[in-house]
């Protein structure tokens, strides 16, 4: 029977290298999302060589760090032993919020008008370089998102999803 991994969630932290985990698990998902016949989702470069986005990661995480930010990233770790544990995954999370690309599209009006008391789940990654340790963490992940609503007694949780690739990303 394999191993089911175990995962324990913590906040980001500016302190430390987070920044630069964030960026090489999203790195690392450029070549999955190829293999799977989603590199549309969001291109062949890397995340790393996009112009803006280590500037963006690093504010992203000193965002997260306050408490009155709706922006909260959350990473995965899987403890091994007497080693420090491994980081595996990460989630970006908004509470009532819900980033520009959504509230900007006209058919989205509708859903956006509604949305209160609500948890955003904006991104999830899974860091490829880490298999199988990373096996099992976007559920991990959703279930924290899920508890964080349940904790700030929150209705709903939203969750963002790309539509391409006749749904094979999202199984």
């Amino acid at each position: 029977m394999p191993q089911i991994n175990q995962f324990h969630i913590r906040p980001a932290r500016s302190a430390g290298d987070d920044a630069q985990f964030i960026m090489a698990a999203f790195d690392s998902t450029i070549p999955y999302l190829r293999s799977i016949g989603a590199a549309r989702m969001w291109g062949e470069k890397l995340f790393s060589e996009k112009d803006g986005f280590e500037q963006e990661t690093v504010e992203s995480v000193h965002k997260s760090e306050r408490e009155d930010d709706p922006l909260n990233i959350l990473i995965a770790e899987v403890e091994q032993g007497q080693r420090p544990p491994t980081r595996v995954g990460l989630a970006m999370i908004r509470e009532d919020s819900l980033p520009a690309y959504i509230t900007e599209r006209e058919e989205m009006k509708p859903e956006v008008d509604q949305a209160k008391q609500f948890i955003f789940l904006e991104v999830l990654i899974s860091d490829y370089r880490t298999t199988p340790l990373h096996k099992g963490v976007g559920a991990a992940l959703i279930e924290a998102a899920k508890r964080r609503g349940r904790e700030k007694n929150k209705d709903a949780l939203y969750v963002d999803c790309w539509a391409g690739n006749h749904g094979k990303l999202n199984r």
